[in-house]
């Protein structure tokens, strides 16, 4: 039944691939919060804030998607030549979905409570768009090393 579920949610993943929809999100967003720090324009905040959707709709989807994977693939591993290792499902669903989103949710939490020293620090307010563009990237880059499986 998972696996059903996961096939009907996931459909245009299985077109792109997961790694390529995973990491264009993010780079999207990176590239669209560059070009509303770099234009600072009002217009820019209208046309580029659309990129956030993107990257909320990325976020939020496809870690839930990948641990919903490993679990109707029972595989949470991978062995040193690269094949799928089964896994004695010790955690269950439930507990992985609470661990990403108490994740997710800490990141932001942190992050808020960083940004205030990083306006002081920078003396403008467009250092909130740099700095999520920046941190957008780093994940792209931590997403590249995430294991897809065959998703």
């Amino acid at each position: 039944m998972l696996e059903c579920l996961l096939k009907a949610c996931s459909s245009n993943v299985y077109i792109c691939r997961a790694k390529k929809v995973y990491v264009g999100g993010l780079l999207f967003y990176c590239c669209g919060m560059m070009l509303m720090a770099m234009t600072r324009a009002k217009a820019s905040v209208i046309i580029f804030s659309w990129a956030a959707g993107v990257m909320y709709s990325t976020l939020f989807t496809m870690p839930y998607l990948l641990i919903a994977h490993y679990h109707a693939m029972g595989t949470f591993e991978l062995d040193a030549d690269g094949s799928a290792k089964l896994g004695s499902g010790v955690r269950g669903l439930g507990t992985d979905v609470a661990i990403v989103s108490s994740m997710v949710f800490l990141a932001q939490f942190i992050l808020s409570i960083c940004m205030g020293t990083i306006v002081s620090v920078s003396g403008t307010t467009t250092a909130v768009v740099s700095t999520a563009s920046f941190l957008s990237l780093c994940g792209a880059l931590s997403a590249t090393q995430i294991m897809y499986l065959d998703l």
